[in-house]
């Protein structure tokens, strides 16, 4: 009896999700133990995202639309249109709004250091740090932070997909109003 075995590589289409299931194991292993400490508790949210960009020699604007999930929040949406990169020396930031299920936001500033980024086929690999600087409803005076990591694959020469995933610490939610 002969058993034949197909290898075959993933596709473009697979490479976010792949990512997406590193970035999550990696940052959940190393993310802050303090999580506890001070009404801090874990918090982590993963989304799969579609994105346009706008080049503007050296920075790369990007407008990105997202869906996933937060701890607290359930099925959520982020958003950003400030977000830039520097493709030259890798860095970058944004602000993200999450806004929940219950119309509830988190706001996020993410801040990717020099070097932060690696180019891949195709798209990039990136990973940084963030901090929460507010909210809405229960999320009203939200602190807390943590790191983040995801990709982005091109699909044109200005749209893509991608994923990114956070995961960190955020003060007790519906604890400040």
């Amino acid at each position: 009896m002969k058993t034949t075995t197909s290898l075959k590589s993933p596709s473009r289409w697979h490479l976010p999700s792949l990512v997406l299931l590193l970035a999550t194991v990696i940052l959940l292993a190393f993310a802050p133990s303090s999580a506890r400490a001070a009404g801090e508790m874990p918090f982590h949210a993963n989304f799969i995202t579609k994105f346009e960009s706008v080049l503007e020699f050296p920075l790369l604007h990007l407008t990105v639309t997202s869906r996933g999930q937060a701890t607290y929040m359930g099925r959520t949406t982020a958003f950003t249109d400030d977000q830039v990169a520097n493709v030259i020396d890798g860095s970058g930031s944004a602000t993200y709004t999450l806004t929940g299920a219950n119309g509830d936001t988190l706001v996020l500033a993410l801040l990717v250091q020099v070097g932060g980024t690696i180019n891949v086929e195709g798209g990039v690999i990136f990973s940084g740090s963030y901090t929460i600087t507010g909210g809405t409803g229960r999320f009203t005076g939200a602190t807390g932070s943590g790191v983040f990591g995801g990709s982005g694959l091109f699909l044109t020469e200005t749209d893509g997909i991608g994923c990114f995933a956070v995961a960190g610490t955020i003060s007790s939610p519906g604890s400040l109003r």
